[in-house]
């Protein structure tokens, strides 16, 4: 998405999850979040998102994210979609898209990298497994609960048809396709998180189904996440 000429790479924003722990304060509430959002109902903080709304921009301002003649700036923050009814509230209009992948894959590449979003659950696969549904079933309660303007995109349909979801991701945040997003391994902006490297490449299909070199070390976690695996569309081969 940044390499089109309207949309700024904001990479990883921790914005979202400091108004998470400022919002106590922000509101003026004794409750921690989510609970604070309750003093919404107040009619003294009616137009409280709005502030929340303006700490979040006001970051962005100050890191300088949204370039020249953007209109866009990404967040890809891990774990955003964790708040995502807050993002909802604060940003009603913000084209929400959500990348979509084998669980097994997910669980696989959170293990195998150690990653520390989520409570550190990457030291066990089963923690990692048990946080990713976790996660999954809050995205589900969010959209069975609020309007939102979401989007799930599969991971592995960008890789075999990269053009079709270009152009549908494009056109769902509103703008126009341009074909240097088909050619993003030439944008020569350095990303600031793990996949740096990968940005620098051309689109390939090595890490799809990465899974099933490993379908044995990850029978224990199998009968957890089958059933979001077929809700999600996919199977175990």
């Amino acid at each position: 998405m940044s390499a089109h000429p309207q949309i700024s790479a904001g990479d990883e924003l921790p914005f979202v999850n400091e108004i998470t722990g400022s919002m106590p304060r922000m509101l003026n509430s004794p409750l921690g979040y989510p609970e604070a959002l309750a003093e919404l109902w107040m009619g003294d903080r009616c137009n409280a998102l709005d502030e929340l709304r303006d700490y979040y921009l006001q970051r962005v301002l100050q890191l300088g994210i949204l370039e020249p003649g953007a209109q866009w700036f990404t967040d890809k923050m891990p774990l955003n979609e964790t708040h995502l009814g807050l993002i909802a509230l604060i940003f009603p209009r913000a084209p929400l898209i959500h990348v979509l992948r084998h669980p097994l894959d997910v669980v696989l590449s959170v293990f195998s990298n150690h990653l520390t979003h989520g409570f550190y659950c990457s030291y066990a696969l089963e923690t990692a497994a048990r946080h990713y549904l976790r996660v999954m079933e809050l995205v589900e309660h969010y959209r069975g609960e609020m309007t939102l303007h979401y989007l799930p995109v599969r991971y592995e349909d960008m890789v075999d048809e990269q053009e079709e979801s270009v152009r549908r991701m494009l056109e769902f945040i509103g703008a126009p396709f341009d074909r240097s997003c088909l050619d993003f391994q030439e944008n020569r902006r350095y990303a600031r998180t793990a996949s740096y490297a990968q940005v620098t490449e051309r689109l390939y299909d090595s890490s799809r189904y990465r899974y099933r070199h490993y379908l044995k070390d990850l029978e224990p976690v199998i009968p957890l996440l089958e059933p979001m695996i077929r809700r999600l569309g996919y199977a175990i081969d």
